[in-house]
């Protein structure tokens, strides 16, 4: 318990006022952040039952992102890091034949491969009925 109380404690301290933006619930709703309600979680209610307290809250906290943040725009394909700015070209002529780079570049299959795990999207429409606090003035 102490050891998940000091994390929280070295993420406030270090981490949190360097990364530029605040915790989505407490910019929405005006209460305390998710690493406050999380220390005092663990701390009331010992390190399991804390961090399933701390769990409800960090997903609450990305429905309140989801819902109310401002849609960015998609940096252009090249900037993205798709693959179609990686050219596969199977015919270049190597130096050795057994060389690394040779290897590489004779197997097409996997020269500019683009099998990247795609990351879910949450589903905006199950989070609709969710409720989240008003603003404390």
């Amino acid at each position: 318990m102490n050891l998940i109380l000091a994390a929280i404690r070295l993420y406030q301290r270090f981490i949190s006022p360097h990364k530029g933006f605040r915790c989505a619930y407490h910019a929405h709703t005006g209460r305390h952040s998710c690493s406050h309600l999380g220390f005092r979680a663990v701390r009331m209610y010992g390190a399991t039952l804390g961090l399933a307290v701390l769990r409800q809250r960090l997903y609450l906290c990305g429905v309140a992102h989801r819902r109310y943040s401002v849609p960015h725009r998609r940096p252009p394909l090249s900037q993205r890091g798709d693959c179609d700015i990686i050219p596969c070209d199977c015919d270049l002529p190597s130096a050795k034949p057994c060389s690394f780079a040779g290897d590489i570049l004779s197997s097409c299959g996997d020269c500019g491969s683009c099998d990247w795990p795609e990351r879910k999207r949450k589903d905006k429409g199950k989070e609709r009925d969710i409720y989240l606090p008003p603003k404390n003035n």
